[in-house]
């Protein structure tokens, strides 16, 4: 007897799980994301940090909720890149300004200090944590964009009707 209530248990919960919505990570559009222009500050190490920063970004886009935005075209300038060492620990400071072009800029900052021994870990966590706050930011307001032009488009499709 109990192995019959456990079968059926069992298929009652594998049927309430496949007639479960989908989740919204499912069920969300993809947008194209692409970023047109990464700059840096003139420099021996800028253009270095510049393709490193690019890199990021794209990983960071990846990850980011666009929303049904269609494609979107993206830029980021890094406008402070400071590396000091004082004493026994390495600093970095970065700032980064994002722009979906054609509309608003966001800007990440951050200054991080780690182990002086191992400058480059700690150049690609800064540079990770600025990729992601700002890719964020301009996930949010891509979105926003995107909704409102649909709710144009349906205000249209009403005074139409």
């Amino acid at each position: 007897m109990r192995r019959v209530s456990r079968l059926i248990a069992a298929l009652a919960l594998a049927l309430t799980a496949s007639l479960a919505p989908a989740s919204s990570a499912f069920a969300r559009g993809k947008a194209t994301v692409e970023w047109t222009r990464v700059d840096a500050p003139e420099g021996k190490e800028g253009d270095r940090i510049a393709r490193t920063l690019r890199n990021l970004l794209k990983e960071a886009s990846r990850k980011a909720d666009f929303g049904k935005a269609g494609k979107v075209a993206l830029r980021a300038k890094i406008t402070e890149y400071v590396v000091e060492k004082k004493g026994d620990v390495l600093r970095i400071r970065c700032t980064v300004i994002g722009r979906v072009e054609g509309g608003a800029s966001a800007k990440s900052r951050i200054s991080f200090g780690g182990d002086p021994n191992d400058p480059k870990a700690l150049e690609k966590q800064v540079l990770t944590m600025v990729a992601h706050g700002v890719t964020s930011r301009l996930a949010a307001i891509a979105r926003s964009r995107a909704e409102a032009e649909e709710k144009k488009k349906n205000a249209a499709r009403e005074a139409e009707d």
